[in-house]
């Protein structure tokens, strides 16, 4: 129960998502439940530098997939 305030706090972003975003974000979320161990840690480790190169930007699609 301890991170409860965050997963609220992230199903509230996803809420005011537009819906392509939110289609999209579900697709990524169910591709991440399938994959590897090993593919999780990559795929972290991309999602972790792609959010530091955007950090302070607006929000705008990232390219890729």
């Amino acid at each position: 129960m301890r991170y409860m305030g965050k997963v609220f706090g992230l199903l509230l972003a996803f809420a005011t998502l537009p819906e392509k975003s939110r289609r999209d974000f579900l697709t990524r979320l169910n591709e991440f439940m399938m994959m590897s161990p090993a593919q999780r840690r990559r795929v972290i480790a991309e999602w972790q530098h792609a959010a530091g190169e955007r950090a302070g930007q607006p929000d705008e699609p990232v390219s890729g997939h």
